[in-house]
Protein backbone atom coordinates (compact mmCIF):
# COMPACT_ATOMS: atom_id res chain seq x y z
CA UNK A 1 0.00 0.00 0.00
CA UNK A 2 2.82 2.35 0.90
CA UNK A 3 4.65 1.51 -2.34
CA UNK A 4 1.48 2.22 -4.32
CA UNK A 5 1.06 5.59 -2.61
CA UNK A 6 4.72 6.45 -3.24
CA UNK A 7 4.36 5.63 -6.93
CA UNK A 8 1.28 7.85 -7.12
CA UNK A 9 3.10 10.76 -5.46
CA UNK A 10 6.12 10.37 -7.79
CA UNK A 11 3.80 10.28 -10.81
CA UNK A 12 2.15 13.54 -9.70
CA UNK A 13 5.55 15.16 -9.19
CA UNK A 14 6.64 14.05 -12.65
CA UNK A 15 3.54 15.62 -14.25
CA UNK A 16 4.18 18.85 -12.30
CA UNK A 17 7.79 18.93 -13.47
CA UNK A 18 6.67 18.52 -17.07
CA UNK A 19 4.29 21.49 -16.88
CA UNK A 20 5.71 24.46 -18.80
CA UNK A 21 6.28 27.90 -17.32
CA UNK A 22 5.26 31.25 -18.83
CA UNK A 23 8.03 33.86 -18.52
CA UNK A 24 6.41 37.30 -18.58
CA UNK A 25 8.25 40.38 -19.85
CA UNK A 26 6.48 43.75 -19.79
CA UNK A 27 7.45 47.36 -20.52
CA UNK A 28 5.71 50.72 -20.08
CA UNK A 29 2.35 49.26 -19.12
CA UNK A 30 -0.07 51.58 -17.36
CA UNK A 31 -1.31 50.64 -13.88
CA UNK A 32 -4.68 49.53 -15.22
CA UNK A 33 -2.98 47.34 -17.82
CA UNK A 34 -0.73 45.78 -15.17
CA UNK A 35 -3.71 44.98 -12.96
CA UNK A 36 -5.61 43.45 -15.88
CA UNK A 37 -2.56 41.43 -16.91
CA UNK A 38 -1.93 40.11 -13.42
CA UNK A 39 -5.57 39.09 -12.96
CA UNK A 40 -5.65 37.35 -16.35
CA UNK A 41 -2.40 35.46 -15.71
CA UNK A 42 -3.74 34.23 -12.38
CA UNK A 43 -6.86 32.94 -14.13
CA UNK A 44 -5.02 30.93 -16.81
CA UNK A 45 -3.75 27.39 -16.22
CA UNK A 46 0.05 27.62 -16.47
CA UNK A 47 2.54 28.72 -13.78
CA UNK A 48 4.21 32.03 -14.64
CA UNK A 49 7.11 34.23 -13.57
CA UNK A 50 7.70 37.93 -14.17
CA UNK A 51 11.12 38.68 -15.67
CA UNK A 52 12.77 42.08 -15.11
CA UNK A 53 14.73 42.23 -18.36
CA UNK A 54 14.27 44.49 -21.37
CA UNK A 55 12.24 43.20 -24.28
CA UNK A 56 14.37 42.86 -27.47
CA UNK A 57 13.89 45.89 -29.69
CA UNK A 58 12.94 43.77 -32.72
CA UNK A 59 9.95 42.26 -30.90
CA UNK A 60 6.50 43.68 -31.61
CA UNK A 61 4.17 45.08 -28.98
CA UNK A 62 2.78 41.63 -28.19
CA UNK A 63 4.86 38.52 -28.83
CA UNK A 64 4.54 34.90 -27.74
CA UNK A 65 7.77 32.93 -28.09
CA UNK A 66 7.15 29.17 -28.17
CA UNK A 67 9.59 26.29 -27.90
CA UNK A 68 9.41 24.28 -31.11
CA UNK A 69 10.08 20.97 -29.32
CA UNK A 70 6.73 20.99 -27.51
CA UNK A 71 3.78 23.30 -28.18
CA UNK A 72 0.74 23.60 -25.91
CA UNK A 73 -1.95 24.88 -28.29
CA UNK A 74 -4.77 25.39 -25.79
CA UNK A 75 -2.56 27.24 -23.31
CA UNK A 76 -1.06 29.36 -26.11
CA UNK A 77 -4.59 30.39 -27.18
CA UNK A 78 -5.32 31.43 -23.58
CA UNK A 79 -2.22 33.64 -23.51
CA UNK A 80 -3.03 35.14 -26.91
CA UNK A 81 -6.54 35.92 -25.65
CA UNK A 82 -5.02 37.81 -22.70
CA UNK A 83 -3.06 40.00 -25.10
CA UNK A 84 -6.14 40.61 -27.25
CA UNK A 85 -8.23 41.53 -24.21
CA UNK A 86 -5.62 44.19 -23.41
CA UNK A 87 -6.01 45.61 -26.93
CA UNK A 88 -3.00 44.01 -28.62
CA UNK A 89 -2.64 41.78 -31.67
CA UNK A 90 -0.30 38.94 -30.63
CA UNK A 91 2.50 37.69 -32.86
CA UNK A 92 3.60 34.07 -32.36
CA UNK A 93 7.24 33.12 -32.96
CA UNK A 94 8.99 29.76 -32.56
CA UNK A 95 12.45 28.99 -31.25
CA UNK A 96 14.59 26.04 -30.17
CA UNK A 97 17.19 25.12 -27.59
CA UNK A 98 19.91 25.71 -30.19
CA UNK A 99 19.00 29.40 -30.04
CA UNK A 100 19.40 29.33 -26.24
CA UNK A 101 15.77 30.27 -25.69
CA UNK A 102 12.90 28.09 -24.54
CA UNK A 103 12.55 24.30 -24.38
CA UNK A 104 10.17 21.72 -22.89
CA UNK A 105 7.12 23.79 -23.80
CA UNK A 106 8.13 26.90 -21.86
CA UNK A 107 6.66 30.11 -23.27
CA UNK A 108 7.92 33.68 -23.45
CA UNK A 109 5.20 36.31 -23.02
CA UNK A 110 6.35 39.77 -24.17
CA UNK A 111 4.10 42.83 -23.87
CA UNK A 112 5.15 46.45 -24.28
CA UNK A 113 3.22 49.67 -24.60
CA UNK A 114 5.07 51.61 -27.28
CA UNK A 115 2.23 54.06 -27.91
CA UNK A 116 1.88 55.48 -24.40
CA UNK A 117 2.86 58.99 -25.35
CA UNK A 118 1.13 62.31 -25.66
CA UNK A 119 2.44 62.90 -29.19
CA UNK A 120 -0.50 61.11 -30.80
CA UNK A 121 -2.59 63.44 -32.96
CA UNK A 122 -5.73 62.20 -34.69
CA UNK A 123 -6.33 63.73 -38.14
CA UNK A 124 -9.30 66.07 -38.14
CA UNK A 125 -10.99 64.45 -41.12
CA UNK A 126 -10.78 60.98 -42.65
CA UNK A 127 -12.83 58.94 -45.11
CA UNK A 128 -14.10 55.41 -44.83
CA UNK A 129 -12.41 52.77 -46.99
CA UNK A 130 -12.33 48.99 -47.40
CA UNK A 131 -15.92 48.80 -46.15
CA UNK A 132 -17.75 45.47 -46.05
CA UNK A 133 -20.58 47.20 -47.92
CA UNK A 134 -19.44 49.33 -50.84
CA UNK A 135 -22.15 51.98 -50.32
CA UNK A 136 -20.39 53.07 -47.12
CA UNK A 137 -17.02 53.72 -48.75
CA UNK A 138 -15.84 57.34 -48.89
CA UNK A 139 -17.99 58.66 -46.04
CA UNK A 140 -16.56 61.67 -44.21
CA UNK A 141 -15.60 61.13 -40.58
CA UNK A 142 -14.68 64.28 -38.64
CA UNK A 143 -12.78 64.05 -35.35
CA UNK A 144 -12.77 66.51 -32.48
CA UNK A 145 -11.13 66.00 -29.10
CA UNK A 146 -14.05 63.91 -27.83
CA UNK A 147 -16.22 62.94 -30.78
CA UNK A 148 -16.13 61.20 -34.15
CA UNK A 149 -18.89 62.47 -36.45
CA UNK A 150 -19.90 60.07 -39.24
CA UNK A 151 -21.73 61.69 -42.16
CA UNK A 152 -23.97 58.94 -43.56
CA UNK A 153 -25.13 58.61 -47.21
CA UNK A 154 -28.47 60.17 -46.21
CA UNK A 155 -26.65 63.27 -44.97
CA UNK A 156 -27.42 62.49 -41.33
CA UNK A 157 -24.53 62.93 -38.90
CA UNK A 158 -23.98 60.37 -36.13
CA UNK A 159 -21.81 61.53 -33.23
CA UNK A 160 -19.84 58.87 -31.33
CA UNK A 161 -17.28 59.05 -28.56
CA UNK A 162 -13.72 57.92 -29.18
CA UNK A 163 -10.32 57.65 -27.50
CA UNK A 164 -6.75 56.54 -28.13
CA UNK A 165 -6.22 53.49 -25.93
CA UNK A 166 -3.14 51.23 -25.64
CA UNK A 167 -1.99 52.03 -29.16
CA UNK A 168 -5.43 51.68 -30.79
CA UNK A 169 -8.17 54.12 -31.74
CA UNK A 170 -11.46 53.03 -30.16
CA UNK A 171 -14.85 54.37 -31.32
CA UNK A 172 -17.81 53.63 -29.06
CA UNK A 173 -21.30 52.73 -30.26
CA UNK A 174 -23.96 51.86 -27.68
CA UNK A 175 -22.57 49.02 -25.55
CA UNK A 176 -19.61 48.01 -27.70
CA UNK A 177 -16.70 49.55 -29.57
CA UNK A 178 -14.84 49.31 -32.86
CA UNK A 179 -11.05 49.47 -32.66
CA UNK A 180 -8.57 50.51 -35.32
CA UNK A 181 -4.88 49.79 -35.80
CA UNK A 182 -2.81 52.72 -37.13
CA UNK A 183 -0.32 52.50 -40.01
CA UNK A 184 1.15 54.92 -42.54
CA UNK A 185 1.35 53.12 -45.90
CA UNK A 186 1.99 54.77 -49.24
CA UNK A 187 -1.19 54.89 -51.33
CA UNK A 188 -1.15 54.64 -55.12
CA UNK A 189 -2.94 57.63 -56.67
CA UNK A 190 -3.12 59.10 -60.22
CA UNK A 191 -0.41 61.48 -59.01
CA UNK A 192 1.92 58.76 -57.77
CA UNK A 193 2.41 57.13 -54.37
CA UNK A 194 1.30 59.40 -51.54
CA UNK A 195 1.65 59.05 -47.74
CA UNK A 196 -1.37 58.30 -45.62
CA UNK A 197 -2.67 57.82 -42.12
CA UNK A 198 -4.68 54.60 -42.22
CA UNK A 199 -6.75 53.14 -39.38
CA UNK A 200 -7.64 49.52 -40.13
CA UNK A 201 -10.66 48.12 -38.29
CA UNK A 202 -9.90 45.05 -36.19
CA UNK A 203 -13.32 43.37 -35.95
CA UNK A 204 -16.39 42.93 -38.13
CA UNK A 205 -19.66 44.31 -36.78
CA UNK A 206 -23.08 43.51 -38.12
CA UNK A 207 -24.75 46.73 -37.06
CA UNK A 208 -24.21 49.50 -37.92
CA UNK A 209 -22.51 48.46 -41.17
CA UNK A 210 -20.80 51.83 -41.57
CA UNK A 211 -18.56 50.92 -38.61
CA UNK A 212 -17.37 47.93 -40.64
CA UNK A 213 -14.88 50.16 -42.47
CA UNK A 214 -11.31 51.33 -42.18
CA UNK A 215 -10.52 55.05 -42.00
CA UNK A 216 -7.95 56.86 -44.11
CA UNK A 217 -6.57 60.23 -45.10
CA UNK A 218 -4.18 60.51 -48.07
CA UNK A 219 -1.84 63.51 -48.17
CA UNK A 220 -1.60 64.98 -51.66
CA UNK A 221 1.26 67.43 -50.82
Amino acid sequence: MKNGLLICVLACMLVACQQPTVYVFSENLQDEQRNQLDAALKAQTLPYEYVTLEIPSDFGEATLLLSSDKIYSKETEQLASIMQALGYEPQVNYTSRSNHFYGDGNIGFYLKNTAANAAFVMPKQLRTTQCSEDKYNDLIVTFTKEYADFTLPSGAVVRLGWEFLYGYVAIYYKNYSQTYRHSQPLINTPFGDKPSDTYTFTAHVNNPSWLDCSLQVVYMD
